[in-house]
């Protein structure tokens, strides 16, 4: 029956094709094998005679891809249909969720499909299986021959339950995969009615999920002329033959059969002994083709994950001056993504000034940052040391969130990229409704992944900060007055412009002797953060200077919260000054100001704020800066 395994994220669900012999089953898992994506499909295994007849099972691993947030996968498992294997047929049908009953639409083989559909219901009952609610389709195969049985005349003897019936011609593609489509279906609604763990939330139905999987699975809907899906996100990424799946092969095994087995009767201790070991030899075909298919998986994880740590540490050996700072972040994130499974992701720079945000295409815009709740969760972010991944049912804010954007998502995975002494950044994947989410396994190796690509960002941060250095050289060097001379003669609306948490913009300005401090529940301004702190960085120098002028140990408080429906920033010389509620008033330009204090009322001009002092002001110098906040 289905296996469930939470921890790793993983359902298995096993569908068996039964039938008469000759009647398109091996045919069908083939045709399924031969047209499923690399990525897709596992180790076909088969036990064949000399002649290609199947002597124990056809076994068929397929990835469907993510369902509730689970990997949910196929085992595909096509029975031998020859009288003499009928103790393969019982361990093959053993643990089945579903079965396809294909029968052979040959007039002559009307007996041999009745029959075999009986052994079937015997089976079943055998391994305490309800044959009238298992779930089941029924493919009439070989629609091709020049003879064959009505399909009335088929439904009559096999389809009493009125199961869903598909003419076929397995040879030529035809009814294979709307077979198969049918059959996943059936069977995932009866597992969503079994375990609540997977019944989808009320709206979604499992029959758009079969066409999400289909399409992702195969590239079509139907294998014989159908259109190739084509929406579907590729990411370039170096060495990318490194991660291709050519290894998925067919695998083989011929017997050779004594010609007379089957045809001379055997004493019936004889007979009860061949039984016995041709079972045993089909529980041990099953088991290792199964195994094959699961050691397959852990080699084709290994390849992928070294293929991944040797592109990262190509891009971080990367000499300085031969990428920027968004074409490295583009390259991590599609690693990340990759190695992550995720649909879409973007990049938090907060090494940056201001902090940016970079997203990888197709996604314009990120989900989060385009909200007040989600930009005001990644700043809150924006040290973590450790991978999160954070699911829409767990947080009702995310939940409303990630159901907005456009596509939908259901969770998110944050990897953060730090340097030994600073986070340098914060990488968001985005998970659609459905996928696969990352195991604990997966989140270790994403996190490792992200402390090595952290080089490059670091690299990157470092020659933007001397960069950064040199221009505030350069303008401590230009005077004053020709700083306000600059600024008043720019128009208004015309600063560089993006939201910024008022801590990112005061943060620098942290020295001793200077206390920061911004309130909880600040929101964000709109503004050039550069700009923004040469006005503070201005106030808090007068400070300076008026208490060198006073003999006294400069105490600086600079302090952001909200008030009154502004956010006011106060920087003021002393301690214990009421730095909250006290009335203010708006003080104009006037005619005799400096050119300091020319330059900073041209940058609160710049961003439609005013610099105001309390009415109540002391000896003391008191500025206080005062913004609209930024819009949601």
């Amino acid at each position: 029956m289905v296996e469930f395994n939470r921890q790793e994220r993983l359902i298995k669900v096993k569908i068996a094709y039964y039938g008469p012999a000759v009647g398109g089953k091996t045919t069908n898992l083939k045709v399924l094998y031969d047209r499923a994506r690399g990525g897709r499909r596992g180790e076909f295994v088969s036990v064949n005679s000399q002649q290609d007849r199947t002597i124990l099972c056809d076994l068929l691993p397929l990835k469907s891809g993510g369902f509730r947030g689970f990997d949910l996968r196929f085992q595909l498992a096509a029975v031998p249909g020859q009288a003499i294997y009928a103790p393969a047929r019982r361990v093959v049908l053993r643990g089945s969720d579903g079965v396809v009953f294909v029968a052979n639409s040959a007039t002559d083989r009307f007996h041999e499909n009745v029959q075999a559909f009986r052994e079937l219901q015997g089976h079943l009952l055998a391994q305490q299986l309800d044959p009238g609610t298992i779930p089941m389709v029924l493919q009439y195969n070989k629609r091709d021959l020049p003879d064959v049985l009505e399909a009335e005349t088929l439904d009559r003897a096999l389809n009493g339950r009125r199961l869903k019936v598909f003419p076929a011609v397995a040879t030529r593609g035809e009814g294979v995969l709307e077979t198969f489509a049918a059959i996943i279906q059936v069977t995932l609604e009866d597992l969503a009615r079994r375990h609540p763990a997977i019944s989808l939330p009320e709206g979604q139905r499992v029959e758009d999920w079969v066409e999400q999987a289909i399409a992702s699975m195969f590239g079509a809907a139907g294998l014989a002329g159908g259109e190739t899906d084509e929406d579907v996100v590729t990411i370039d990424l170096p060495e990318e033959a490194l991660f291709s799946d050519d290894a998925s092969s067919h695998h083989l095994l011929r017997l050779s059969m004594p010609e007379e087995l089957g045809r001379t009767a055997a004493a019936a201790p004889e007979a009860a002994s061949s039984a016995v070991l041709a079972e045993s030899y089909a529980q041990a075909s099953t088991e290792l083709g199964l195994r094959i298919g699961d050691l397959k998986e852990e080699r084709d994880l290994a390849r992928s994950r070294l293929a991944e740590l040797r592109i990262a540490l190509e891009l971080a050996e990367q000499k300085a001056g031969e990428g920027e700072v968004e074409d490295r972040g583009q390259r991590i994130l599609a690693i990340l993504m990759r190695s992550a499974g995720a649909a879409n992701a973007s990049l938090l720079l907060t090494a940056s000034d201001p902090p940016q945000i970079l997203v990888l295409p197709p996604l314009v815009t990120d989900p989060l940052a385009r909200t007040r709740w989600g930009a005001q969760h990644l700043h809150e972010l924006r040290d973590l040391t450790e991978v999160r991944l954070e699911e829409a049912t767990a947080l009702p804010e995310l939940s409303e969130v990630l159901a907005d954007s456009e596509p939908a998502f259901e969770a998110v995975a944050l990897v953060p990229l730090r340097s030994a002494e600073r986070g340098l950044a914060l990488a968001v994947l985005y998970y659609r409704p459905h996928m696969t989410l990352p195991t604990r396994d997966t989140l270790g190796h994403v996190g490792f992944l992200g402390r090595i690509l952290a080089g490059p960002l670091e690299a990157a941060a470092a020659r933007e900060a001397t960069a950064s250095a040199d221009r505030m050289r350069a303008v401590s060097r230009a005077s004053a007055s020709a700083m306000a001379s600059l600024l008043t003669r720019l128009p208004a609306g015309s600063a560089r412009r993006s939201t910024l948490p008022i801590g990112d913009v005061l943060a620098p300005l942290r020295v001793p002797g200077v206390t920061v401090t911004v309130m909880d529940g600040t929101p964000p301004i709109h503004g050039d953060a550069s700009l923004l702190r040469y006005a503070v960085a201005t106030l808090v120098a007068r400070c300076e200077s008026a208490a060198l002028e006073r003999s006294m140990i400069p105490v600086i408080g600079v302090y952001a919260s909200p008030e009154e429906g502004f956010v006011r920033v106060h920087v003021w010389l002393g301690e214990g000054a009421s730095v909250v509620g006290a009335p203010v008033v708006r003080q104009d330009f006037t005619a005799d100001a400096d050119a300091e204090m020319t330059a900073v009322y041209a940058v609160m001009s710049l961003h439609d704020g005013y610099l105001v002092t309390p009415e109540s002001e002391g000896a003391l110098p008191h500025y206080v800066l005062q913004f609209s906040p930024a819009a949601s």
